[in-house]
């Protein structure tokens, strides 16, 4: 999508602070962030929400790779310098305050564009970012627009209108996409609660499994249009029969990853697992695979089948973990010189 070359600042920022929080993430109440609940959760997304990711800072923060990773992310002394700015002006630092992201998707999210996010932190302050967020606008020929719904103000470029944002409280930033940001704004302000995603108990039930207390999760309902697309495709009968899906990932001095798919019937579940198995060993003998050394992440994958429950199990060791990094590295740096085999260089500004 076009506008996603102007809204990545933002996706900037939300990867740098979930990558690494070295401290201070918490406001150390010592109480349950009513965010973090299932409800919590989903309460503010519209009903038409099938697919929601979340991220929990918190869990990020002690892992050996975190800090890698956000070095990754603002490697550079422009970054460097930018991150330094917009903390000076906004007083917002996203690698210390920000304390969990998620974000929620509809069915057609792909031919839409609408999606919802929210940010959680120790403290937004809105009149800073406002202002920033307005200067920058400025020098682009653009301006930062209002627009006022129930006790929210809105806030959208004049150029991207579907894109807005605003904030809840001190803690609590919403931004969406399309119509969402209105319908997000209107369940805050609890002018048509029936449109929450609260009331999806089949996405409640998923996320509820999917986020526990895991660092990274996401839950969806696998879309009509996807499971026929599937159908249509020679050997995939089975992964067409998938209804629900949902993930989750913990990084301590390795990773776990582990991928929950409900499927139609208990016999769907064991071929799915089989092929899965299959194409593993497989994949161990490939000499592509072999020379890009990706034999040792392999290995500590598995499948299994419960019923009419298909799942998939990662475990990589700390060694693995920072071979990942290292390669992850390199790509980022060949992306920043536009180099990256396969893929085209990166629009000019």
């Amino acid at each position: 999508m076009p506008s996603m070359h102007r809204r990545w600042p933002l996706l900037l920022w939300t990867f740098v602070a979930i990558s690494s929080c070295r401290g201070g993430c918490q406001r150390g109440t010592g109480a349950a962030d009513p965010a973090l609940t299932v409800q919590g959760r989903l309460a503010l997304f519209p009903a038409s929400a099938r697919i929601v990711v979340g991220v929990d800072v918190a869990q990020l923060r002690a892992s050996p790779a975190a800090a890698k990773v956000q070095a990754l992310a603002i490697e550079s002394q422009a970054d460097q310098k930018a991150l330094a700015e917009f903390q000076r002006r906004t007083g917002f630092d996203p690698i210390k305050q920000l304390t969990s992201l998620t974000v929620a998707f509809p069915e057609d999210a792909q031919g839409s564009g609408d999606f919802g996010l929210l940010l959680r932190a120790d403290r937004f302050d809105e009149a800073r970012l406002v202002s920033y967020a307005r200067d920058e606008l400025l020098k682009t020929g653009d301006d930062l627009i209002a627009t006022k719904r129930g006790r929210l103000m809105l806030w959208s470029s004049k150029r991207d209108p579907a894109l807005a944002g605003f904030f809840i409280d001190e803690h609590t930033f919403a931004l969406g996409a399309g119509g969402w940001a209105a319908r997000m704004a209107d369940l805050v302000n609890k002018t048509n609660p029936s449109d929450s995603a609260a009331t999806n108990l089949e996405l409640v039930r998923l996320v509820d499994r999917a986020a526990g207390t895991h660092a990274i999760w996401g839950a969806a309902v696998v879309p009509a249009g996807t499971r026929r697309s599937l159908a249509a495709q020679p050997g995939l009968a089975e992964a067409a029969t998938i209804d629900t899906m949902s993930a989750a990932i913990d990084f301590g001095k390795g990773m776990e990853a582990v991928l929950i798919a409900d499927v139609a019937t208990p016999d769907a579940a064991r071929s799915l697992a089989t092929k899965v198995a299959q194409s593993l060993r497989d994949a161990k003998r490939n000499p592509q695979v072999l020379m890009l050394g990706l034999g040792p992440y392999l290995g500590g994958v598995s499948a299994r089948a419960v019923d009419r429950t298909f799942e998939v199990r990662a475990t990589l060791g700390p060694e693995a973990v920072e071979d990942l990094v290292t390669r992850l590295a390199a790509m980022v740096s060949l992306a920043r010189a536009g180099t990256v085999p396969g893929f085209a260089p990166p629009p000019a500004p």
